[in-house]
């Protein structure tokens, strides 16, 4: 794939604009889990057989307090142990350093994902200022940058694997491509029943692809690493089964006082926690239908209900996993439905809303400047004044979120072409208003 000269400058712009926030920034639990998780891999130690303690000249938080490894397969702690030893040879004893390497996998997954938009989007329309739209979305995007290169989260390696899959009309080759977003992450395994809906006769087989590629990859690591596979299970019980809270119907679930009275009810939670594997498979059902050969305007469509379903049940829908609808979102805005662009806008607002406000405005983020600024920020949480109205906060947003979901999965079975929030009745009227007239 080319890009124009113009392209290069705006992906350049984007990178640039991470890494000026990169080495100072992180969110105070993860980027902490990262580096202990990290440390212990460079050591040859098995990440997932213990919880870590601080790691001396290097953690910023969370000081007094044994963490666990990073909840995934063992790409993500392999890589952070290859960085961690990098740095331990170039990074001077510079903890800075180290942040800055830790975030250089999400920032060439954001770099990754707006190529993709681009190269999908010309590929599909033969629009140039299409396609350079969606990647100067995707490269100037405040919530993507948020996410990979000031929280550190890794999912824009994940979400550039899955858009990634619409190049390739071999579902074997496919499949091959969900297996190692798999293998990154287990989110991509959402995608598998649509696989096999979609498929006919003895390809439907070949969902089985996505599953042996991070099996094979899997041991081949912990092999590699002399790991063992002790402590391995326990990460895909973390994954699959959530940890409630968040932007989506887990949060509503588990706020006062309806959580003391769902709580009595056994195995009720349990069941909340899973209740996402049914739904990707009615959804992967329902969205199969809907796929027509060599028609990518469906497949996304499909992608993109098999996606919302999962947010809107997973059992904790925590502020990076948005960055997956948002994607798909702004490839069917860019390439099919420029209509639809206003709600990708009013979603990914309120998205930024939730994610500001849960982390005390952005402050958290700053945290790694300063040893003890998130003890202080942990007891403003907990105040009486700050910490009560950043609770009712975030309570609305969780109703807000799940019904924007609720409706963007209304608006996507019905394929509606200028989707107006439900919850903003006076933006209808003025839609309408502002639709040609009838002849």
């Amino acid at each position: 794939m080319k890009l124009p000269a113009v392209a290069w400058k705006i992906l350049l712009a984007g990178i640039l604009l991470r890494e000026a926030f990169s080495f100072w920034t992180g969110n105070p639990y993860d980027l902490e889990v990262w580096i202990r998780t990290g440390h212990a891999a460079a050591q040859g130690i098995n990440p997932y057989v213990s919880f870590w303690p601080p790691v001396p000249s290097v953690s910023f938080a969370f000081l007094n307090t044994n963490l666990p490894s990073a909840a995934y397969l063992p790409f993500w702690p392999a890589v952070l142990g290859e960085i961690y030893r990098l740095w331990e040879v170039i990074g001077g004893g510079n903890r800075f350093v180290l942040y800055f390497l830790i975030k250089q996998p999400p920032i060439l997954g954001d770099a990754l994902t707006a190529v993709l938009l681009y190269g999908l989007t010309l590929r599909w329309t033969g629009r140039s200022a299409s396609a350079l739209g969606a990647l100067a979305f995707w490269s100037l995007f405040p919530y993507a940058i948020l996410i990979s290169a000031i929280w550190g989260q890794f999912d824009s390696l994940v979400v550039a694997a899955i858009l990634a899959g619409f190049w390739y009309r071999n579902p074997i080759e496919r499949n091959l491509l969900y297996g190692v977003g798999i293998f990154v992450k287990l989110i991509t395994a959402i995608y598998l029943p649509l696989e096999f809906f979609r498929a006919r006769g003895v390809r439907r087989l070949t969902f089985l692809v996505a599953l042996a590629v991070p099996v094979a990859l899997t041991v081949l690591v912990l092999t590699a690493e002399g790991w063992g596979f002790g402590g391995i299970t326990s990460t895909g019980q973390s994954q699959s089964a959530g940890g409630g809270g968040g932007m989506n119907l887990a949060g509503v679930l588990t706020a006062a006082p309806l959580v003391t009275v769902l709580s009595t009810v056994p195995h009720l939670f349990t069941l909340f926690s899973y209740l996402w594997v049914p739904g990707a498979i009615l959804a992967g059902y329902v969205a199969a239908r809907w796929i027509r050969p060599n028609d990518p305007q469906t497949e996304l469509r499909a992608m993109m209900l098999v996606t919302t379903v999962f947010l809107l049940l997973r059992w904790g829908l925590y502020e990076q996993y948005m960055i997956y609808i948002f994607a798909l979102m702004a490839l069917d805005s860019a390439a099919f439905h420029p209509d639809r662009r206003s709600y990708l806008v009013y979603l990914w607002l309120l998205s930024l809303v939730f994610l500001l406000i849960n982390n005390d405005l952005g402050a958290r983020f700053v945290t790694p400047l300063d040893t003890n600024l998130w003890p202080t920020l942990s007891n403003f949480d907990q105040s009486s004044v700050y910490g009560t109205v950043r609770s009712w906060a975030l309570e609305i947003l969780d109703v807000v979120v799940t019904l924007s979901l609720v409706q963007w999965i209304v608006e996507l079975v019905r394929d509606g072409a200028r989707p107006v929030p439900w919850l903003w009745p006076w933006t209808k009227s003025a839609a309408l208003a502002a639709r040609p007239s009838e002849p």
